[in-house]
């Protein structure tokens, strides 16, 4: 047992509930390491994926999973994209508006008569009841078409803490040219009434490889964590923080090393009563494996600074990207699947605790129960407007069914589990 310097006793997490299935045949989850696809509401735990269809019509899935306590009913909305020259779609990115309403974003690729040109475009929803997908509003027609019109579907969204503003991050691009390729530009919704009026897009960064951003809206501003892959030797992490017109107001990439991956998989307020002071998570591996560590460093919105909170060594074995949850008694932990097979757990309170050494999560092997291998590790954000839980966290990870076929996206299944700190 250790003490916190918030003066409370921690334990190793273990699980409460779990696991649950939220759906048995979806797509992998495209870059998981970075989105969450789970949002946390008062009654019901929300969450997005694509459905596993070879040969039918691209389409998302919005589901919901009641809460215990909750009179919410399980439901799951299907967005099917039917259009003749649909080639794909992106898993939808999902915020929940202070009022209780969900509002969904998915990138829909198109193909054209160019085979080395596909572009795509922003659909926008939101759930017509608060708290309930089963019935989603296209709202698209509030996405701006000018002066972007083409996307490249690395896209991300937040929610303001008083839930006036929504942001979303995405890369524009252009089949001529005229518009640079990956130009990183920033929509910003104000809320009116139950919906969203959507700002014409601006420009927030030169052209980059910044990819799977991070995205924090703030009274003082956007703050944005995404790669950086202008150099693919050296993949790097880099802050953005911009004002609300989209004008730089700190830039700083984390320190790495020579050639190796530097990437950023979280961000999360360190605390619900200090929103400005952001933990990042930041994986370090050196090219030749014999450099790892998982660092948690801080980000104060207001100083405009960082700092270094915790370097966890690691093996190249261990040293898979995971999620930092924070427990309502303050201290907080780190979970990641080393194995593909396993989820584990790092340490009693990953920020304070002496030792910090994977352990497996018991109630966690995804290899015991059946499935050939986990991807990712999902956690709701309270930037996408997810509430906290006093008696525990959420985390979830789709696994490779056993009937998935090598080389093949699919057929994988949405699991969560209910993590509490031991008694």
């Amino acid at each position: 047992m250790v003490t916190t310097s918030m003066g409370n006793t921690t334990a190793a997490p273990i699980v409460a509930e779990g696991p649950v299935v939220l759906h048995g045949s979806i797509s992998d989850q495209w870059g998981g390491h970075t989105f969450g696809y789970l949002v946390q509401g008062r009654d019901a735990l929300f969450w997005a994926a694509t459905l596993h269809s070879p040969g039918g019509p691209p389409t998302a899935l919005v589901g919901q999973h009641p809460l215990p306590g909750s009179s919410t009913t399980p439901a799951v909305t299907r967005l099917a994209f039917t259009a003749p020259n649909v080639k794909g779609n992106n898993q939808p990115q999902m915020v929940c508006a202070s009022d209780g309403h969900l509002h969904i974003f998915v990138g829909v690729t198109y193909t054209t008569d160019d085979p080395k040109y596909n572009y795509g475009r922003i659909h926008y929803y939101r759930s017509e009841r608060p708290e309930d997908v089963s019935t989603l509003v296209d709202k698209t027609a509030r996405i701006p078409l000018e002066p972007f019109v083409d996307f490249h579907l690395r896209m991300n969204a937040a929610i303001s803490p008083d839930g006036s503003r929504i942001v979303l991050v995405i890369l524009a691009i252009s089949p001529d040219g005229s518009v640079p390729f990956n130009t990183p530009v920033l929509f910003v919704g104000e809320r009116q009434g139950a919906d969203y009026v959507f700002r014409r897009p601006v420009v927030y960064a030169r052209p980059m490889g910044f990819f799977y951003p991070q995205v924090a809206a703030l009274d003082d501003g956007i703050v944005l964590v995404g790669e950086v892959w202008d150099n693919y030797e050296r993949p790097i992490t880099r802050i953005l923080h911009i004002d609300w017109d989209g004008n730089a107001l700190h830039e700083e990439d984390l320190p790495h090393g020579s050639d190796g991956t530097f990437l950023s998989f979280d961000m999360k307020p360190i605390s619900p009563d200090q929103p400005n002071r952001l933990v990042i998570y930041y994986n370090r591996q050196s090219k030749d494996h014999s450099d790892n560590a998982h660092e948690f460093w801080e980000y104060d919105v207001q100083r405009r600074s960082t700092r270094l909170l915790r370097s966890i060594p690691s093996e190249y074995s261990f040293s898979n990207a995971g999620k930092w949850v924070r427990f309502a008694d303050g201290s907080s932990a780190f979970i990641n699947n080393p194995s593909m097979g396993k989820l584990h757990v790092w340490g009693e309170d990953v920020l304070e605790s002496p030792g910090a050494t994977p352990t497996p999560l018991v109630g966690a092997d995804l290899l015991a129960l059946g499935y050939r291998a986990s991807a990712y590790v999902f956690t709701p954000n309270p930037f996408q407007g997810s509430l906290a839980s006093p008696d525990g966290v959420y985390i979830a990870s789709d696994c490779f069914n056993p009937s998935r076929e090598d080389g093949k996206s699919g057929p994988s299944s949405f699991l969560f589990w209910k993590l509490r700190r031991r008694e």
